[in-house]
């Protein structure tokens, strides 16, 4: 995952936990005083919303909505959803969120920590084509339809989301000159240009041993990889990352990437398909800065 190595000198800066993950907010002279609050309350509020294992917040709504049923939705998880929909057309479906039922079937019933889950007995749902979703979508009145069976898991296109609409926020509005939202190795950092940032990226299995460094003023990071949210289901290996395509985990011999880019949804995106396909076709779908993956044998590849 992707590790802070930021002196903290003339930062004002806010830590919480939330998402199964720390946040790591840093900002310089932002023009609204409040500003913790406001996004202490956006992270909370969307750590309860969003929560596939919160079957009362909004997303639990959504996924509990009969056949031929509208349900209005806020705005952001609006956003978020046509934003989602948005990296699946574009990855011809090998990204999407439309696999709640797959993870569950694979053992991830509920939040990590865990290291073992029970064998299903059931067959492993059917997964959408690329063409298929399970709702209608109405920009207009942000309004969906279920149209058919299944559910949504968000998981890290919504903390994606969640850094980067904090940190255009903080940026924009709060006219900070530099700043930093780091969500779990999930970040995005910007500068008036006299802020570099150093930004580590640490081993897959030695968090505390650094593989690799950047020297950053506005960009976006992502990390993924199959090790750190991984478990054994009867006697097989299991791991969050599932091919939208099979609804099975992925396999590859990269076992993290991280990817560099204009936003944190684009690296969130691009992170997880460079374990499913060669890198060159994700940089064909996603603009990226660049990559770093590591091999199974433990080799470096900096793109």
């Amino acid at each position: 995952m992707t590790a802070k190595l930021e002196e903290r000198n003339g930062l004002d800066i806010l830590t919480m936990e939330a998402m199964n993950s720390t946040f790591y907010i840093a900002v310089s002279d932002c023009k609204i005083s409040n500003w913790k609050e406001v996004i202490f309350g956006w992270i909370n509020y969307v750590d309860r919303e969003w929560s596939r294992f919160n079957s009362d917040n909004e997303l639990g709504m959504v996924n509990k909505l009969p056949i031929g049923e509208t349900m209005a939705l806020s705005p952001p998880l609006f956003d978020v959803l046509d934003k989602a929909g948005f990296y699946r057309e574009k990855s011809t479906g090998l990204f999407s969120p439309y696999l709640l039922p797959q993870l569950e079937y694979h053992g991830y019933q509920h939040s990590f920590p865990f290291t073992t889950s029970k064998k299903v007995n059931t067959g492993m749902p059917n997964v959408y084509n690329e063409e298929g979703s399970p709702f209608q979508f109405h920009s207009f009145t942000r309004t969906i339809k279920r149209i058919s069976e299944g559910k949504i898991d968000l998981g890290g296109i919504g903390k994606g989301y969640t850094v980067q609409a904090a940190a255009n926020w903080l940026k924009h509005f709060g006219n900070s000159t530099s700043g930093i939202v780091d969500g779990g190795g999930d970040l995005t950092v910007w500068s008036n240009g006299q802020k570099e940032w150093r930004i580590g990226v640490s081993h897959p299995y030695k968090h505390n041993l650094e593989i690799a460094q950047f020297r950053l003023k506005n960009a976006s990071i992502a990390t993924s990889n199959v090790i750190f949210r991984s478990w054994t289901q009867g006697n097989q290996k299991k791991h969050h990352v599932l091919n939208g395509r099979t609804g099975l985990p992925v396999e590859s011999n990269i076992i993290q990437a991280t990817a560099i880019t204009g936003n944190c949804l684009d690296a969130e995106v691009a992170a997880k398909l460079c374990l499913m396909v060669e890198s060159h076709k994700v940089k064909e779908q996603i603009p990226v800065h660049s990559l770093l993956l590591i091999t199974d044998d433990g080799k470096i590849i900096n793109e």
